[in-house]
């Protein structure tokens, strides 16, 4: 947040306390426990803020809790919401990093290092990077949080007397609280439709902001009222800026920015069609893909994924681990990675549906992802994109159509409005692993053969 002129806005995540999230989250039930993160820039930051650091405890409490009144007043003001018997819990970094951060790195260890596994085959990690090393920094540095009729602040970095920031954010958590208490929002089963929900979740968040903004500012709640800039990866402190982002690869950070970058404005879509109205109706109706949080006009018409079914796996002993639909925004982070953003817009945007398989057999892994395209130019401009990484990572042809990179083996299955990638490190793998289903055929054609 942006309490002082050094220190940057980091967004919110959901910070489960169990259940089953796109990280493969396991042990407790999912909560809504949504953070702000943020980082120090310059040590002058922390000199500054040494003065509300030294209140004590009540003091500070007090602080907050007069803020928070306020911000309440403002939710019910905005969006006819009460909010009652809020409390407010004072921690400090040390707590956050080991209990909200390796805490729950540590319990889905396991996941994470899988996690890590499929980026780092897809190109989207680096192979000395550690996600899990990523995990417990990235939850561990929070200014506030909200579980239940909880908000939590950390005392070195919430300051309550940055009033018009500490305010900002408290409307923040409070709209958190307001859809948990007010909205039964679904849990959707991948990666791509956890997204698109929480999507949804913090663009409302966000525009709230705005509003408070606007009326901090003067400025009448309208559509024209609301800024139209947003969140850029540019705008954002570079690794050499924040060491804890030095360790955070810009694919997952990118992913994990989504719901804000994107959110915010497909809230805004729903505002200028129906105002505060508009958007509450949206929980009753939730995006579903991040393709629609992407293309709000593809909200508005109901149009949604394609059913895509795993490529039949006939080999014996592998143990399916992951059943996955990864979506457009996925596979455009994983294109831009490597390919200039234009470029990889156009290769993503044909995206109909998707079905990513995972597999292990001992210490080997196996790895099949079914993308049905809307056209088959949509198809073939998805296999030269992926041509031209191959090229870049300087992937060997060991066979026909049977490439090597990082010690793992890849091949490609291109047929009419489908392409099949298939990676394991494996060598026998790569070419039993199909036989036909559905719309895809075990028809192998060379990678690097120009499409038609």
């Amino acid at each position: 947040m942006r309490t002082l002129k050094n220190v940057r806005r980091f967004p919110t995540l959901n910070l489960p306390d169990g259940g089953k999230s796109h990280q493969d989250f396991s042990a407790r039930q999912i909560l809504i426990l949504t953070c702000i993160l943020t980082a120090i820039l310059l040590l002058g930051a922390i000199i500054v803020n040494k003065f509300f650091r030294g209140l004590n405890e009540n003091e500070y409490r007090s602080r907050v809790e007069a803020l928070l009144k306020e911000a309440i007043e403002l939710i019910k003001d905005f969006r006819s919401f009460s909010l009652e018997d809020v409390q407010v819990e004072v921690i400090t970094i040390d707590w956050a990093r080991e209990n909200w951060g390796r805490s729950f790195a540590e319990a889905d260890r396991e996941s994470i290092l899988r996690e890590e596994r499929i980026y780092k085959a897809l190109f989207m990690m680096s192979e000395d990077e550690s996600l899990y090393e990523a995990r417990v920094e990235w939850w561990g540095m929070i200014v506030s949080a909200v579980w239940q009729n909880k908000i939590y602040v950390v005392k070195e970095y919430f300051n309550p007397y940055d009033r018009f920031n500490a305010e900002k954010t408290l409307v923040h958590e409070l709209t958190h609280m307001m859809q948990s208490k007010y909205f039964n929002i679904p849990y959707i089963p991948t990666f791509d439709g956890d997204k698109a929900r929480a999507a949804l979740i913090e663009g409302d968040a966000c525009l709230m902001e705005e509003a408070f903004v606007n009326r901090t500012k003067g400025g009448v709640l309208m559509m024209g009222m609301f800024s139209t800039s947003h969140v850029s990866f540019e705008e954002t402190p570079s690794t050499s800026e924040i060491g804890v982002y030095a360790r955070l690869p810009d694919s997952v950070s990118r992913l994990n920015y989504f719901p804000y970058e994107y959110g915010l404005k497909f809230v805004k879509a729903l505002y200028a069609e129906g105002g505060w109205q508009g958007v509450n109706h949206a929980y009753e109706n939730p995006p579903v893909t991040t393709e629609q949080i992407m293309h709000p006009e593809k909200y508005f018409i109901n149009e949604t994924s394609r059913l895509v079914e795993a490529p039949a796996v006939t080999i014996e002993d592998w143990q399916k681990m992951k059943n996955e639909r990864f979506g457009e925004y996925f596979i455009l982070v994983m294109l831009e990675n490597w390919l200039p953003s234009t470029e990889a817009a156009r290769a993503a945007g044909g995206w109909g549906g998707d079905n990513f398989t995972y597999y292990e057999r001992g210490d080997d892994y196996l790895l099949t992802w079914n993308i049905t395209w809307d056209s088959v130019e949509d198809a073939s401009e998805f296999v030269d994109s992926f041509q031209k990484i191959m090229r870049k990572v300087g992937a060997e042809e060991v066979d026909a159509n049977i490439w090597k990179a990082n010690g793992r083996k890849y091949s490609i299955i291109w047929n009419n409005i489908s392409t099949v990638i298939v990676c394991s490190t494996k060598d026998e793998v790569i070419k039993e692993v199909f036989q036909p289903i559905g719309g895809i055929v075990a028809e192998n054609r060379s990678l690097f053969e120009t499409a038609s």
